[in-house]
């Protein structure tokens, strides 16, 4: 087998690899998120924002993405995602901004978080560890591409078209390979010899 057809191999093994963890990393953050859990990628983590009370800021179904952060790297003017564990939203995420300096008591340090909504009240003091992630930035143009997604024929257009793009991708290896085994068996198998014709004197 020559190094061009090894390579070829190897290649194709590479992409179908890549193929099925993209495929099983997407039906993971979209399970996830489904059932109420918070996907989570390198420390980055997706949110979409439920209610107006950051508006201007963020707009109700904006799609942000947060990352995890120390607890010393939390200021003030930061927005932040915490999971809230009292009022009427216990047991939701809420998306708010810190508006004082953050305070450390016994190693644990505890924010105070607000809307940017005009007369938006202060929320409850909440402490690290019900932190979610800090904010980085929001992605505009997956709003629609999240509600479509998360909407029954959202998720059957996913998943027909994962199972065309992994059934194309498995025929091409099995002909890929086919291919290369009959190129080998070419290659390795001896060929006949033709007979000579001997002159007639």
């Amino acid at each position: 087998m020559d190094r061009k057809t090894k390579r070829r191999r190897v290649v194709n093994i590479l992409s179908t690899v890549l193929l099925v963890a993209l495929v099983l990393l997407v039906i993971v953050i979209f399970i996830t998120r489904i059932t109420g859990h918070v996907p989570s990628l390198f420390g980055y983590s997706i949110f979409r924002v439920q209610t107006d009370s950051m508006t201007p800021t963020l707009e109700v179904g904006d799609v942000i993405i947060d990352k995890k952060v120390p607890a010393e790297d939390i200021q003030k003017g930061d927005i932040i995602t915490y999971y809230c564990q009292s009022g009427d939203l216990a047991g939701q995420t809420i998306t708010h901004r810190v508006v004082t300096d953050p305070e450390c008591r016994n190693g644990t340090y505890y924010y105070q978080t607000q809307g940017d909504r005009a007369g938006a009240l202060l929320d409850d003091v909440i402490s690290y560890d019900q932190v979610e992630g800090k904010y980085v930035n929001k992605l505009p143009w997956l709003n629609q591409v999240y509600s479509f997604f998360l909407s029954p024929y959202g998720l059957l257009t996913f998943i027909l078209v994962i199972v065309v793009l992994f059934g194309y991708e498995m025929i091409s290896l099995i002909i890929s390979y086919r291919s290369l085994d009959e190129k080998d068996d070419d290659y390795y198998e001896p060929k006949p010899k033709k007979k000579s014709k001997k002159r007639k004197k």
